[in-house]
């Protein structure tokens, strides 16, 4: 019933109650130490026997004021695991027990199932675009209706290239193309980072052509993983290699590959509940054709899922109130388009069509309640809601490049790994020295006079 009634609440509520609990008490009366003699006043010469005794009866009459606010510790995690991570971070201050029960790790994975469930008000978007002059990378983060906001990322923002994998668990992976030499793991809500070692495996010239990343999540061994897919070429018919990153163990593996498939993307398509899914080429008898494979984190190997049958121009895989589904549409002035739904047991079937959609140059993503993330010809990024073909929200970068826009659906989480460093915060300097880098090398390639020195 406590659970009931505390689920119905606002955030900013809990906040209060939260602020009323750490003032007055934390647990009752019964578990607070007792009062020394020393910590009353001392007793003076009393002038009469009432005098001396007056102040033990108001005492004994009047219970202790922190009797009236004690709420049980299921109630109090409760209230907890529906904060914000920055409200839970300051909150550690409050007192031991407090610091203790927002860092296990039951605590940790209620309040990443709260985050994930919040809808559009209370997500987050991750969005990654370039700089139209200096090309360096900038990440933003969208909390509408508030303002972008530009973070710190740990990915060196000079680096030519880089990709976004996720979010899973809260984290997202960065790394630059197209063999994934580079490979950071980051939370932003706890804003630390960790550089993933590699291992000594390269591709094969000739027969590898990229490396595809993926992202997974074990909750049985809550453990973090990576895959790092050596793609074969589609002329190929042999199996991919395929090596696995454990953050639990801080090791990466060989795992054994049977399924041949061609990869095309530098990243997954998507993760849902910490399962990864690509859209993939599959040889057959008649040549090869498009399907969908996903990594079976228990088994350790990528299962084939069942295919739609004839399918629009376009395909887009997204998570959809938790759940893998997938766009499909053709790119024309009475856009229409279809949301299908995967099942484990019927397989793929049509949830709903919406459309006509007007005024879309470009999809960029998906958020988990089904709202649309497009591009219109001017430029402007907006969220839609396809159902109506309304717009809920625009938004814009004055100072990125047009067409470089990645945008992912982010959900908080306090969950962290062995050997995370904190994001240093990057000053005007250190920007202007890696800017002057940025512009050697390229003057190096091209030819021309620069500062580079060759050893």
């Amino acid at each position: 019933m406590h659970a009931l009634i505390f689920a119905t609440l606002k955030p900013f509520f809990f906040v209060k109650i939260v602020t009323v609990i750490s003032q007055k008490t934390l647990f009752p009366a019964s578990e607070m130490p007792p009062k020394g003699k020393g910590n009353g006043k001392k007793k003076g010469k009393g002038k009469g026997k009432g005098t001396s005794k007056e102040p033990k009866c108001r005492a004994a009459a009047e219970p202790e004021p922190t009797s009236h606010f004690y709420f049980p510790r299921e109630i109090i995690s409760n209230i907890l695991s529906r904060l914000p991570v920055k409200t839970l971070l300051r909150f550690r201050c409050v007192s031991k027990q407090w610091r203790n029960l927002i860092s296990k790790p039951d605590f940790i994975a209620s309040h990443f199932r709260h985050s994930s469930s919040l809808q559009f008000s209370g997500s987050s978007i991750l969005i990654g675009s370039r700089h139209h002059e200096s090309n360096h990378h900038v990440v933003s983060l969208y909390n509408p209706p508030e303002s972008v906001v530009q973070v710190d990322s740990p990915f060196p923002c000079f680096f030519p290239n880089m990709y976004i994998v996720g979010p899973c668990n809260g984290f997202i992976c960065l790394f630059n193309p197209p063999w994934g030499e580079l490979i950071t793991l980051w939370n932003p809500a706890m804003r630390k980072y960790k550089m993933v070692e590699l291992t000594d495996s390269l591709p094969r010239q000739g027969l590898h052509f990229l490396a595809s990343i993926g992202m997974a999540f074990d909750f049985q061994q809550n453990d973090l993983l990576i895959l790092r897919i050596f793609c074969v070429g589609i002329m190929y018919a042999v199996p991919n290699h395929v090596e696995m990153y454990s953050s639990k163990s801080g090791k990466w593996k060989k795992l054994k590959n049977e399924m041949i498939f061609h990869i095309l993307e530098f990243t997954c398509n998507v993760i849902v509940k910490g399962v990864a899914y690509w859209l993939v080429c599959m040889p057959d008898k008649f040549g090869s054709r498009a399907v969908f494979v996903r990594f079976d984190v228990g088994k350790l190997v990528f299962e084939k899922l069942p295919s739609i049958g004839r399918c629009k121009k376009h395909q887009y895989l997204v998570e959809l109130e938790g759940s893998l589904c997938m766009l499909d549409w053709d790119h024309k002035d009475d856009c229409h388009m279809d949301v299908w739904v995967m099942d484990d047991v019927d397989g793929w079937s049509k949830k709903y069509s919406v459309g006509p959609l007007v005024g879309f140059d470009l999809i960029l993503g998906c958020l988990r309640n089904g709202d649309i993330v497009a591009k219109n010809e001017n430029g402007v990024i907006f969220l839609c809601d396809p159902i109506t073909s309304s717009i809920k929200e625009k938004f814009s970068f004055d100072n990125n490049k047009d067409g470089s826009y990645v945008i992912v659906d982010y959900s908080e989480s306090l969950f962290l790994i062995g050997g995370m460093l904190p994001v240093k915060k990057q000053d005007a300097q250190d920007k202007l020295a890696r800017k002057k880098v940025t512009r050697d090398c390229l003057k190096f390639l091209m030819g021309q006079p620069s500062e580079i020195i060759i050893p």
